[in-house]
């Protein structure tokens, strides 16, 4: 007589489960870094046009840059967003009617916690802008 085996399949839902949700959870925690890197650009994009557009309202060069600045720092308080490092250098060195202002905002985010996924620990994302000041100002 032959023996036969007959294979259950006892166990191989908590072996599939076992497998399968730390991929998921990578590729979770993947998405959630990526999603966070895209914001943190967006934000960055955002503020160094803040910065521009304060300072070119300002009056003369020493206002408009200290604008600049004071402008993103605030900004960054109202948004509940954070750098690890913040620099914003405000250009006005063309500062005169038809001019133009421009800010560049340079941040470096923390991703310690997604990088599991191999997204680095942190990132640095660089933005610039420019306005135009106005042709007909007066001071």
């Amino acid at each position: 007589m032959t023996a036969r085996r007959t294979r259950t399949e006892r166990g191989a839902t908590t072996v599939e489960f076992v497998i399968v949700v730390p991929v998921l959870i990578v590729a979770f925690l993947f998405v959630v870094g990526l999603g966070r890197m895209s914001h943190a650009r967006h934000q960055v994009e955002d503020l160094a046009g803040e910065a521009a557009r304060a300072a070119s309202l300002e009056r003369n060069t020493s206002l408009a840059a200290a604008r600049g600045e004071q402008t993103v720092t605030a900004a960054m308080q109202h948004r509940g967003f954070t750098c690890h490092q913040l620099t914003v250098d405000v250009d006005v060195s063309s500062y005169r009617p038809g001019g133009v202002v421009r800010a560049q905002v340079t941040c470096v985010t923390n991703l310690s916690d997604v990088t599991i996924t191999g997204l680095p620990g942190s990132h640095t994302f660089t933005a610039e802008a420019s306005v135009p000041i106005e042709q007909f100002r007066s001071n």
